[in-house]
């Protein structure tokens, strides 16, 4: 049986290790990138501590996704600001905003002593805003 978990304060910053991604502007769930500078030309990478935020990118600017995970699971996009560059990697194409959405192992998939595997997985999902 799978047991599927949902990362607790989605969008709060509760979590998370204290480290966003680079090259973002913070920018609370709910409300568009307003005056934030975009980031443009750049490459921002975006890690599990990122799930639930949301990432302002300039058009041609890059997202990287780097989830824990042997292999991680593939990325998908929602929304035609993305373009896919290759696994995990997305161009920022037209102004606008996409989802990325994954998913990663909570825990070691390696068996404990008792046979025990842990199958639990971690929905992700990052809001990206194209300027």
């Amino acid at each position: 049986m799978t047991a599927l978990l949902f990362a607790a304060g989605c969008g709060s910053g509760a979590g998370t290790s204290g480290t966003g991604p680079v090259d973002t502007v913070p920018v609370p769930v709910g409300v568009d990138c307003g005056t934030a500078t975009a980031v443009g030309g750049t490459e921002v990478t975006v890690t599990a501590a990122d799930n639930g935020h949301r990432v302002c990118l300039g058009r041609q600017g890059t997202v990287r996704v780097s989830l824990p995970g042997t292999p991680a699971e593939p990325v998908t996009v929602s929304g035609a600001a993305l373009a896919e560059v290759s696994d995990h990697v997305f161009r920022g194409v037209s102004a606008g905003t996409a989802v990325l959405a994954s998913s990663f192992p909570a825990c070691s998939s390696t068996p404990q002593r008792s046979g025990v595997r842990c199958l639990a997985v971690v929905a992700w999902q990052v809001t990206v805003v194209v300027r």
